[in-house]
């Protein structure tokens, strides 16, 4: 019995001294060393793969950042943007000679022109690079569209100017004798703005008339009427 417990103290006597001198092993100069090596490295591999994740969130604040302002400033247009005007129902020609035309631009052909003064039904309306433009409606339901720079929205009254009613089929040339060529034919009925009379060398009184289209000519004065 005595000599079992001998053993059993010689076992952790052994156990003591071989931990003993593995610890003063583990804790040399060199073996400290090494183990600083190793954290060092540790902490440069973790430093670079944090840096480029830093430069990404970096970059990705910056987008975030511009988009916000790309943002604010589409608000900023969206709030001082103006509103768009009411359709009036009705505008009143404030020119002589206002073109209606086929389109809302200046590229289509002109239907007609009216005089200042003149009420037009306004049944839609219009905005290009030009500007905003009427949709209009002429007599027998015809439509056609008028800039608006050449209306207004209130009554206008009209000048005194006169006009010359065709009392007949009737030539429209260009000077006051016959023997100047033809520019347009007009029916009886006809209204062409009145514009001054002329007496040629002949004796023959001439009017100065202004056509639907803008176009002046003379006509000989026994075929109108001025009123």
């Amino acid at each position: 019995m005595n000599m079992m417990k001998r053993k059993a103290k010689w076992a952790v006597a052994a156990s003591l001294a071989v931990g003993m001198t593995a610890g003063a092993l583990l804790f040399t100069p060199s073996a400290m060393k090494a183990s600083e090596e190793v954290v060092l490295a540790s902490v440069d591999w973790v430093t670079s793969q944090l840096n480029p994740m830093k430069n990404d969130i970096a970059n990705l604040k910056a987008q975030l950042a511009a988009q916000q302002q790309q943002i604010q400033q589409l608000q900023q247009q969206l709030a001082s943007k103006p509103a768009s005007p009411s359709l009036p129902s009705v505008v009143y020609v404030a020119k002589n000679n206002a073109a209606v035309r086929s389109g809302a631009a200046t590229r289509y052909r002109v239907i007609t022109y009216k005089q200042k003064g003149a009420s037009l039904q306004v049944v839609g309306a219009y905005l290009t690079s030009q500007g905003l433009w009427y949709n209009i409606i002429l007599p027998s339901s015809l439509k056609g569209w008028i800039y608006s720079g050449d209306v207004s929205t209130s009554a206008v009254s009209s000048d005194s100017t006169k006009h010359v009613i065709a009392t007949a089929a009737v030539n429209i040339r260009k000077g006051a004798t016959t023997s100047y060529p033809i520019i347009a034919t007009v029916p009886k009925g006809t209204e062409m703005v009145y514009i001054q009379p002329f007496t040629n060398s002949k004796g023959e009184k001439w009017y100065n008339v202004q056509l639907s289209d803008g176009r002046q000519g003379w006509m000989a004065a026994e075929f109108g009427e001025v009123k």
